[in-house]
């Protein structure tokens, strides 16, 4: 069963939680002299391992094979505001004009989940609890709901941008400092990588433990699903949109549908949105796709509109591929290997149009739970701009999912390729591929999903990039009106 550690570097000792959230031993060092108990070795392949240093990198090598918690720490703590606000920025989560009549809410997280929001006023004191009772020394329960929010929309976005704002900073434990004003727009305005509140921290430490564990032991039981909901466009001759709820009808459920956009105070449909069965392998998922296109067209049937999608097929209108996974947990370590692995490769494939997509939208680690219990990953542009683009996102994923403690590189957690992956700078950003490369074919998963991925990874060291101009029907196949 995995376990979950504690390190904190200036013991420089090694806690372990059990699943019923008691210390069971101490191992490792302490000023050169050996502790009773396991050795370091006792971190096996599979364990979660929360390494909280301010003083120093984390020694990944001794703790191989393990997930590393905050694993950033050391860097975040060093960093000035600064240089904090300009990765904010690039992530679109600061700047902007001014928030007027804010509110300031101090925003603890554990693992993507808020576990106390606390306004405060300009001099840092608390004023009320907004999560007031939702965590306790009774929630210990291993049914862990992460992403939690509080029950108020604007809160909720308060709550959101706190974890996005630890993630950005490649934390995955601490406190946020978030703005909200008037208009319900959110700016973060500090973050630090530790919870002030000790005994909060223990409470929530044992209920990620307890989580994780029972996480770790159901998950070989599970039966893993991927779907998605990719999105394409029309455009006329004039290069102008042709709205897709002219055939699909404004909000339509069901397998295909017209996908809303508010633009000012309208909410407009232009951007149709395909919606099909899960599958548990790429080639059958790609299929389900493609039967869908087929229905597509069966209402489409203006033969002068083009059938665009990618990143940013239209200037001004971005485009999603947002991919589905049930049946692995959500944890902040699979969503780096999603943008590792996914984010990072198609973004050395795509138009160099698509750049314009982020931050707004393309935001590094971006999901939604959904009600089916598993979870969406939002990050990623239209892949149906062609089946093998489509086929090489499934496996991918599914490859992160299947290996989400066992791959060992994230570059995802390094600045340059971050910086390189907003900025748009396929130089910078294709020094990871073959680290990547490497990581994937080492992968137990990796010889049955291969021929879905070395196309898309063959075409990143070429320097290829895919042409948003064509219309999607010649690759899928799609008979033209």
């Amino acid at each position: 069963m995995a376990s979950t550690w504690i390190w904190r570097g200036s013991y420089d000792r090694l806690e372990q939680i059990s699943s019923t959230g008691k210390q069971v031993h101490t191992s490792g060092e302490r000023n050169g002299q050996p502790l009773s108990a396991r050795p370091w070795t006792a971190v096996d392949p599979g364990d979660a391992v929360l390494a909280w240093s301010d003083m120093r990198p984390i020694d990944s090598v001794r703790f191989a094979g393990a997930w590393i918690l905050n694993v950033n720490g050391s860097l975040a703590a060093r960093m000035d505001g600064e240089e904090k606000r300009r990765i904010w920025v690039r992530a679109g989560l600061s700047g902007g004009s001014p928030l007027e009549s804010e509110r300031l809410y101090r925003v603890s997280i554990v693992h993507l989940e808020p576990v106390e929001m606390v306004r405060i006023d300009v001099s840092g004191r608390g004023q009320l609890n907004e999560l007031e009772g939702a965590i306790g020394s009774g929630s210990l329960s291993a049914d862990r709901s992460i992403g939690r929010l509080p029950e108020d929309p604007a809160l909720r976005r308060v709550a959101r941008t706190a974890a996005q704002a630890l993630y950005a900073l490649g934390l995955d434990i601490g406190e946020a400092e978030v703005a909200l004003g008037g208009d319900g727009r959110t700016a973060v305005r500090a973050a630090w990588p530790k919870l002030r509140d000790t005994r909060l921290e223990a409470v929530s430490l044992r209920r990620f433990a307890a989580w994780h564990a029972a996480a770790g032991a159901e998950t070989a039981d599970r039966r893993l699903l991927i779907g998605a909901d990719p999105e394409f466009v029309l455009v006329t001759p004039a290069g102008k949109v042709a709205a897709a709820s002219r055939f699909f009808g404004a909000g339509v459920g069901g397998a295909a549908g017209a996908d809303a956009v508010l633009v000012g105070r309208r909410l407009l449909y232009p951007v149709a949105e395909l919606r099909p069965e899960p599958a548990e392998d790429p080639a059958t998922l790609a299929a389900n796709v493609r039967r869908l296109l087929l229905r597509a067209a069966d209402r489409i049937r203006d033969p002068a509109l083009r059938w665009a999608a990618g990143a940013m097929p239209v200037p001004g209108l971005a485009l999603g591929g947002h991919i589905h996974l049930s049946g692995a947990p959500l944890t902040s370590r699979l969503l780096r290997l999603l943008d590792s692995y996914a984010a990072f490769p198609l973004a050395l494939v795509e138009d160099p149009a698509g750049r314009a997509r982020r931050p707004r939208y393309g935001t590094l680690g971006d999901f939604r739970q959904q009600p089916h219990g598993g979870f969406e990953y939002r990050t990623l542009p239209s892949w149906l701009i062609s089946p093998a683009a489509a086929k090489a996102v499934f496996a991918l994923a599914l490859l992160c999912a299947r290996e989400a403690m066992t791959l060992p590189y994230i570059p995802a957690l390094d600045e340059r390729y971050v910086s390189a992956y907003y900025a748009g700078d396929r130089s910078e950003l294709a020094g990871c591929l073959n680290g990547v490369a490497s990581s994937l074919a080492s992968a137990p998963s990796y010889p049955a999903l291969a021929p879905y991925i070395e196309p898309l990874l063959e075409a990143a060291r070429r320097g290829t990039a895919w042409d948003e101009r064509t219309d999607i029907r010649v690759k899928w196949r799609i008979p033209h009106q």
